[in-house]
């Protein structure tokens, strides 16, 4: 009922507050009010301008995007804040990047980075460097490299949600 309501509430803030920081301050307004005590909801919300490339993102309690440039340099969307729904009047932090051709943006889910072997955890480096090397794939068979890595990595399934999204320009 909880997601029901918030994916709702954001459809309609979606239209108000077109910026990422402002549509995350005022979503968390909300999740404050609606969602019981001690629960709360990550997310980063992105934006990108197809005509320009131009991409703005800010996050909330979720892990950071990446942006993979064509010579395989790979960068953190750094915009974290608070998750919504822990503390009121949060303000949160833009990142903001031109998406150029050739050139791909990475979200995913901590189940990704926090896939374990024996106490260790895949994280940023791995996914970095998979992300870099295999750059050339399309959108689709990045996004499916890097859960399958993620995967081989653990021997086996993830013990927590993995989603990967990738937006590759052409």
């Amino acid at each position: 009922a909880d997601m029901a309501m918030t994916k709702f509430v954001f459809r309609s803030l979606a239209r108000e507050h077109p910026s990422p920081p402002d549509f995350l301050r005022a979503a968390n307004e909300v999740v404050v009010d609606e969602v019981q005590e001690g629960k709360f909801v990550t997310m980063v919300y992105v934006t990108l301008n197809p005509e320009t490339g131009e991409l703005a993102c800010a996050s909330a309690g979720h892990p950071n995007p990446r942006l993979v440039r064509s010579d395989g340099t790979v960068v953190e969307l750094a915009a974290s804040g608070l998750a919504l729904g822990v503390a009121r009047d949060q303000d949160y932090a833009e990142a903001r990047e031109r998406l150029h051709p050739g050139n791909v943006v990475v979200l995913f889910t901590d189940g990704v980075i926090e896939a374990r072997r024996d106490g260790e955890l895949y994280g940023h480096g791995r996914l970095d460097r998979i992300l870099s090397e295999h750059r050339e794939l399309s959108a689709a068979e990045l996004a499916k490299a890097v859960v399958d890595d993620a995967r081989a990595f653990s021997g086996g399934d993830l013990a927590d949600d993995s989603a990967v999204v990738v937006v590759k320009r052409n």
